[in-house]
């Protein structure tokens, strides 16, 4: 059963026993109101006719007597009036008066009584009043009774339409009350449960929305407040798990890279170490060949071939051993415009000979950061030379080195300050099945010029090394921006 029908019960039952109760009382008071008007005008009616009857007997005249009784109970069916004498014999006669024995008996004992006596008969539910008046001459002596019998057939009429009123007041009281009750009991308790019971079940499938709240200055507004806080600081706990499940895949994700670097680099060293000395031979040999003017045309085409491939193959082995034993960066305090301008200084002449337009544009009075030189200029090598190969004739790569607060990146926590460089280029640009897999070591799409696919993985780790971010923003047809930052300070948990 609902709580809003358990209140309207509950506010009924106590409504319909005040409201009972209330009537039966006022029913009580009428009663004795109506008895007591009764027994006054009984009572002012039987010493008028005292007075009258005992100067008629003192006179003699009982047919006067008899015709004022008989008048009266004509005029007043409900009022027996008798009179008795000293032998107990009625006047007029009581022919056709039939009372209950038990009644008879009262009135006998009354009679023997020479005081003035009246009560009711039966005493819990009366249907007559009955008083009785001595009747006395001048001397004091008696002569006998007077007798007033009246039916309560209209005090109890009047009793009947006030029990029939109170039935129809509770009655009405139910059919108002009632759904008066059940309508406010909705408003102000059902509603708002359902309320938070509908809320409790968005919770469930993931709607942490908060609840209409309705201004309700009681216990349910609160509880209703209550619930919408609970409700957001769920929300909250939920998008912080959110974030550490996310935070935790991509650690186990790093784990995984490092775990396959370590392994791609313990293979590399050792792959390295086995073929180098051959490839020396082999290189030594073809060079030979070459120096060998009186050798067969077609001998010295093979040899050439030799040497060249054997040269990429030594390439290869320097990179992988580059990636695998970097030397231990030696960090100092250095303008980011210094390398960069070195590196674009060599490429200079690349550019000029792709007609590719390269431009480079830095801010004044920039902050110092603590890097390995050696490395940014790898870094920077890397970048540049990837935007000179995705850029066709007539393009344009844009090098920029701005300050920049890491507190605007959503990978930072805290504010530092930083460094940010951007290579930006207007050439073929990368989908995103590509850009996905940018930094993975061995990944290429430049097989055909000799690329590995190491240069962007050593340029990652190298950015890690610094404490710093890089990340590549690329579209099919418009072009690419690789964007790093690093930071002016390593960060201070971190200091070696």
């Amino acid at each position: 059963m609902r709580i809003s029908t358990k209140l309207t019960l509950s506010l009924l039952s106590i409504g319909l026993m005040i409201f009972i109760g209330y009537g039966l009382y006022h029913l009580s008071i009428e009663r004795m109101n109506l008895a007591r008007s009764i027994s006054s005008q009984t009572r002012l009616l039987g010493k008028s006719l005292q007075i009258a009857i005992e100067n008629a007997m003192r006179d003699k005249q009982l047919a006067d007597i008899e015709e004022l009784l008989k008048g009266l109970e004509q005029i007043e069916s409900e009022l027996k009036i008798r009179v008795y004498d000293q032998q107990g014999k009625a006047f007029p006669d009581a022919i056709g008066y039939a009372y209950a024995s038990d009644f008879q008996e009262r009135l006998h004992v009354a009679l023997n009584d020479d005081a003035d006596d009246q009560f009711f008969y039966p005493e819990a539910d009366p249907e007559y009043i009955t008083l009785l008046l001595p009747l006395q001459n001048a001397q004091g002596e008696r002569l006998g009774i007077l007798v007033f019998v009246r039916t309560l057939h209209e005090m109890r009429r009047d009793l009947d339409v006030a029990q029939r009123n109170l039935v129809i007041s509770v009655a009405a009281f139910i059919l108002i009350a009632a759904p008066l009750c059940t309508v406010i009991g909705l408003i102000y308790i059902g509603w708002p449960l359902k309320r938070l019971t509908d809320g409790m079940r968005r919770i469930k499938d993931g709607n942490f929305s908060p609840l209409p709240l309705k201004n309700q200055q009681d216990e349910v507004g609160i509880l209703q407040e209550t619930f919408n806080t609970m409700a957001t600081e769920l929300e909250n706990a939920r998008q912080r798990l959110k974030e550490e499940a996310q935070l935790r895949r991509h650690v186990q994700a790093a784990l995984q890279e490092a775990d396959k670097l370590i392994t791609i680099g313990q293979l590399s060293a050792g792959l390295a170490h086995e073929i180098g000395s051959p490839l020396q031979i082999l290189k030594g040999r073809s060079e030979h060949l070459l120096l060998c003017a009186d050798q067969p045309e077609e001998v010295i085409r093979h040899a050439r071939i030799l040497a060249s491939q054997t040269e990429r193959i030594t390439r290869i082995v320097q990179q992988l051993l580059d990636f695998t034993r970097r030397r231990p960066p030696h960090f100092t305090r250095i303008n980011l415009s210094e390398p960069v301008n070195a590196v674009l200084d060599l490429l200079e002449y690349e550019t000029h000979k792709k007609q590719v337009e390269l431009s480079y544009k830095a801010e004044k009075d920039l902050p110092l950061i603590l890097a390995d030189s050696d490395s940014i200029q790898q870094i920077v090598l890397n970048l540049i030379t990837n935007a000179i190969s995705a850029t066709d004739a007539g393009g344009r790569i844009v090098v920029a080195v701005e300050s920049y607060q890491t507190g605007t990146d959503p990978a930072h926590s805290e504010a530092v300050e930083a460094v940010q460089l951007t290579v930006r280029d207007n050439g073929c640009g990368m989908p995103p099945e590509i850009l996905n897999h940018l930094f993975d070591p061995f990944f290429t799409t430049r097989h055909e010029q000799g690329g590995v696919g190491l240069g962007l993985a050593v340029a990652r780790s190298i950015v890690t090394a610094h404490h710093g971010s890089i990340k590549a923003e690329s579209s099919p047809g418009l072009g690419s921006t690789i964007t790093l930052i690093l930071p002016v300070d390593k960060p201070h948990h971190d200091v070696d």
